[in-house]
């Protein structure tokens, strides 16, 4: 992913320079002054450094855990966003919408209960692993006699 990073940087560049009207950049009102330019650099910057650690946060979750997880995460998280936007914004809960809601709910919990099985499943053969290595290999005892000095 680093070597396409400045090849992606390069073509960019090289587009905006053939394709944006660069003539008409003075008259936008986010770069006819100099305090203007500062301010729309810095929230450039601020929004691309809050995008960067917000891959660099992904990456590292889903090293720890899984992509499931973290898409489980993004499922949920879309699903609180409508609620948010219904309950708090007023927006309109169209059936659609419902739809959606439902199917991503009914996905969520069918993986969590598919991984539930799964892990006492994984619980129930470890259990019987070590009830078979117990019965196959009986504990040996050795009595020592005393030593006498």
């Amino acid at each position: 992913m680093s070597y396409v990073t400045p090849v992606m940087a390069f073509v960019t560049a090289l587009l905006s320079l053939l394709l944006d009207p660069w003539d008409q950049f003075t008259k936008n009102s986010y770069f006819n002054s100099s305090w203007h330019i500062a301010r729309s650099c810095f929230l450039m910057l601020f929004g691309g450094t809050l995008a960067f650690f917000m891959v660099l946060t992904e990456y590292i979750l889903v090293s720890i855990t899984s992509a499931v997880t973290v898409t489980l995460a993004g499922v949920v998280k879309e699903a609180v966003t409508i609620l948010v936007a219904v309950f708090y914004l007023q927006d309109e809960f169209t059936w659609l919408k419902g739809a959606g809601l439902l199917t991503i709910m009914v996905g969520v919990s069918l993986f969590n209960w598919y991984k539930y099985l799964k892990l006492q499943k994984g619980k129930l053969e470890e259990d019987e692993a070590a009830i078979a290595l117990t019965a196959n290999h009986a504990a040996k005892y050795v009595i020592l006699d005393k030593m006498e000095d």
